[in-house]
């Protein structure tokens, strides 16, 4: 949504006199180059670590703000001993997937980042259906292109559909992206299971009667249908590594699970 901003008086007169001078080549050109300004003058990475511990935003939500990759926000809040709150936290996060689910950026991460990716091109050669927003494919395309220098397997399993991003709004105590709005919708309407590891967004997902699970269920799911993977303990070590959280009693289970 387009921001009007009054300027009048002496500010005014400034603005016109550098667009007389030929610095700009008009008043609003010149305004957006001092807000851009601003912005390279804030410490954007500590204002949305306030966004994430004052006023709970989603961990999507705080990487907008910010312009960071998950990645990097992550690191930052590590560094700043504020772990994010990702992953289960208690066993009901995590069930077994009967049907066709939605991926948010998050998840995407979550997943490549991951021996989850394995898992999830087994189950979807099984027939389990993967969908992300269409305006995720740049996401995937790098973290498939990460996973295909480190030698491991690659091969696109994600399909894409389109949504209605709206206009940024204030949806109550928890702040979310306009893109995880609209994943919710498009869950609720389309009646899938929207994965996400972001506590907040499933809460949010929640008040809307939209079934959220952690990604972590894509490991419940393979282990329900094909047994326990040989490398399970390499799997839990590179979803701790992200850091996710994973209840202690999901985790003994899967590592006491005989194949």
């Amino acid at each position: 949504m387009p921001v009007s901003v009054e300027i009048s008086g002496l500010l005014e007169r400034r603005l016109r006199r550098l667009v007389d001078l030929g610095l700009y080549s008009s008043v609003s050109e010149a305004v957006r180059d001092a807000v851009r300004a601003l912005f390279e003058r804030l410490d954007l990475r500590a204002l949305a670590l306030e966004l994430y511990t004052v006023r709970e935003a989603s961990l999507g939500y705080v990487v907008e703000f910010s312009g960071e990759t998950f990645e990097g926000i992550i690191d930052y809040m590590l560094s700043r001993g504020v772990p994010p709150v990702i992953g289960a936290l208690n066993p009901v996060d995590i069930g077994v997937l009967g049907g066709p689910v939605l991926l948010d950026p998050l998840a995407v991460h979550v997943i490549y980042k991951s021996y989850l990716a394995d898992m999830a091109l087994k189950l979807n050669d099984s027939g389990l259906k993967f969908y992300a927003p269409h305006v995720a494919a740049p996401q995937v395309q790098v973290l498939e292109a990460i996973r295909a220098r480190r030698g491991l397997n690659s091969r696109f399993f994600i399909e894409y559909v389109e949504v209605n991003v709206g206009e940024e709004e204030s949806y109550g105590r928890i702040l979310v992206t306009p893109l995880e709005r609209a994943l919710v919708d498009y869950a609720r309407s389309e009646g899938l299971t929207l994965l996400s590891d972001d506590v907040r967004v499933r809460s949010y997902a929640l008040r809307y009667g939209v079934k959220t699970l952690s990604s972590l269920s894509i490991a419940e799911t393979y282990i329900t249908m094909f047994g326990k993977p040989p490398n399970i303990e390499d799997a839990l070590m590179s979803l701790k590594a992200i850091p996710l959280i994973i209840p202690r009693e999901v985790e003994e289970r899967w590592l006491g699970i005989t194949r």
